[in-house]
């Protein structure tokens, strides 16, 4: 190989890797403006625009378990308990060690427990032995923090504060 082909094929061998170096650095930039932006979104209540976002991100990182934490709370908020239950486990999966995801996770379980007793009770005659069960059930679950309605539903925030 002559040295003038031997120095065109090392630039351009540089030019490329300077390409996929700015292609790499232009996707990870758009991931935290999307990252950004999600958080915004989902702090103005703009539910649907901060879901779309979210999945957008989760495609392009599947394994990022803080924005599976992320949508977990955002199907909270927006009452889809199954919906979360599945992004928390999914955190989970990820990182077992997520402490948020454990708390949040008992929450929407404890959620979806008051309301199929609330179900099984009126689903039942007073006189039924089920009925009395579930509304002790009902009656106890009633007493914990964040489980019905009337209490401010706060599940456990992301770094910064943030949701």
């Amino acid at each position: 190989m002559t040295g003038a082909l031997r120095a065109t094929v090392v630039l351009l061998c540089a030019a490329g890797a300077g390409c996929g170096m700015m292609e790499s650095r232009s996707v990870g930039e758009d991931l935290v403006r999307m990252q950004q932006e999600a958080q915004v979104a989902f702090d103005s209540g703009e539910n649907t625009r901060a879901e779309a976002l979210y999945k957008g991100i989760i495609r392009s990182t599947p394994n990022d378990a803080e924005t599976w934490f992320r949508l977990g709370n955002l199907y909270a908020r927006t009452d889809n308990p199954d919906q979360a239950a599945n992004a928390y486990l999914t955190t989970l999966s990820l990182n077992g060690a997520d402490a948020r995801a454990w708390h949040n996770l008992g929450i929407v379980r404890l959620r979806q427990s008051w309301a199929a007793f609330l179900r099984a009770n009126s689903m039942t005659e007073p006189a039924q032995p089920i009925h009395a069960m579930s509304a002790e059930i009902i009656r106890t679950l009633e007493k914990m923090p964040y489980v019905t309605e009337e209490r401010s539903a706060k599940p456990a925030a992301g770094p910064g504060g943030g949701k």
